[in-house]
């Protein structure tokens, strides 16, 4: 009776420390709630059609107008699913995906601005809109007992609308605009601590590099002028701060 007793307790101690050593793996599911930021930069790369024959300082006035830059933020939620696997040496590779909701919109609007000279004054706009964001992203980790450090990249799939418009006092009326998926690397970090046998809270940073967008204006119906031509480009990032939540099988 005294051996069998001594070899359960033995049994039941390695299986503590197998349970211990493999911590981190298995399937995850969970959320999220963050903060993100961005920076949008639109330019007018190129004038075109009949803007050839007008002098350089008018072209000038037309493209520095309108290019701008925006600086959209907001809130970012979503959930989260993956699987992970700790190895004997206390690493951990996993893989995650995501789809997370997001709030970064600008606008800008300017008053007819008046180019000595010119034929008329004109007012320029600019629109960014991010609206929700999938990626998928393979992890490396190092756990420390119960808390994990990890680095993670992958792709990530932006869904974004970006516009412009340009209009003079005599009825001179364009708008561009760019409704698409941007496919772009995402980079990131993160710190995961289990703080019960199946759940486990998590803090990271995400840095998305977005492709750019173009695209080319067209006159809106009634405009006046014909044979003018003005095409934009929009180089857009954007990173991630959130907190999340997961529930592990």
């Amino acid at each position: 009776m005294k051996n069998l007793s001594i070899l359960l307790a033995a049994m039941l101690l390695a299986s503590n420390a197998l349970a211990a050593e493999n911590t981190w793996t298995g399937f995850y599911v969970g959320g999220n709630l963050g903060y993100a930021s961005a920076e949008s930069h639109s330019d007018l790369t190129s004038l075109g059609g009949l803007w050839n024959v007008q002098s350089q300082n008018f072209r000038d006035f037309i493209t520095n107008n309108s290019s701008t830059n925006k600086d959209p933020s907001g809130v970012s939620f979503g959930f989260q699913a993956g699987y992970d696997h700790q190895f004997d040496n206390k690493f951990v590779l996993g893989v995650e995906v995501d789809y997370n909701e997001l709030d970064l919109r600008e606008s800008s609007q300017t008053p007819f601005l008046t180019f000595v000279g010119g034929p008329a004054a004109f007012a320029f706009g600019n629109k960014v809109d991010v609206k929700h964001t999938f990626s998928l992203r393979p992890k490396l980790g190092y756990a420390i007992d119960k808390t994990l450090f990890y680095a993670t990249a992958g792709i990530a799939w932006t869904s974004a609308e970006f516009s412009s418009t340009i209009q003079s006092e005599f009825n001179y009326s364009k708008v561009g605009k760019s409704s698409k998926t941007l496919t772009s690397a995402i980079l990131g970090m993160g710190i995961e601590h289990q703080f019960f046998d199946n759940i486990s809270a998590k803090l990271e940073y995400l840095k998305i590099n977005g492709n750019d967008a173009n695209y080319t204006t067209v006159y809106r119906p009634g405009s006046a002028f014909p044979g003018f031509s003005e095409t934009f480009n929009v180089d857009f990032d954007y990173d991630v701060v959130r907190v999340g939540i997961n529930y592990r099988f």
